[in-house]
């Protein structure tokens, strides 16, 4: 008979995989999910303006690292290494980024999150927003620096802000969906799960 801790486990596992595969499928369908171009207009002629700048990019919300985040401060057994890594790495793959980097970036950036929720069960939502905001906000901006170090066309620094503000803006909406909808939930003390300080 199988134990139905393990039983959990596996299925939210096979939920955490799924939710990230939809998430990949749709930015993958021409659902208009890319950057949204917005251009720029002199304001006192009224003239298009063109050449480099004269565009600003407006991006969408980064909900992989987003789902991740929070599933990895609810239940860090739920979304153990192997599964993180894997579908970061095939983001990489299928959105044509440099092979790895991101990977290694939000692999790290989630095991930190990961410390962190084994040492604050009781994190409140506004403190783990603020903790979300500035997990997202270094790993993009390291992001940013190895693509500057190796030669890669960068955002501009206006994109990258926008980037960050709206995913963060965007994981309020993350926890309730994950929370209500998904009912992954943190362990609380009396959960046989949670025994040993990791749920």
């Amino acid at each position: 008979m199988v134990d139905p801790i393990t039983l959990r486990r596996f299925l939210f596992r096979c939920l955490f995989l799924l939710v990230c595969a939809v998430l990949i499928f749709m930015k993958l369908l021409p659902l208009g999910t890319e950057p949204v171009a917005i251009a720029h207009y002199d304001p006192v002629s009224g003239d298009l303006l063109e050449g480099e700048g004269s565009t600003l990019f407006i991006p969408g919300p980064d909900l992989i690292f987003a789902i991740m985040a929070a599933w990895v401060l609810r239940r860090p057994r739920w979304a153990p290494v192997l599964l993180i890594f894997a579908v970061l790495l095939l983001t990489d793959l299928l959105f044509l980024k440099p092979v790895g980097l991101w990977a290694a970036i939000g692999l790290l950036a989630m095991e930190f999150l990961r410390t962190r929720a084994q040492g604050n069960a009781e994190i409140t939502w506004p403190a783990e927003i603020a903790l979300f905001g500035m997990v997202f906000t270094a790993a993009t901006l390291v992001n940013a620096l190895f693509f500057l170090i190796f030669g890669l066309p960068v955002p501009g620094l206006t994109t990258l802000l926008l980037h960050i503000v709206i995913t963060v803006a965007a994981y309020p909406i993350v926890l309730v969906i994950t929370h209500y909808v998904l009912r992954v939930r943190r362990a609380r003390p009396t959960d046989l799960e949670a025994v040993g300080g990791v749920a």
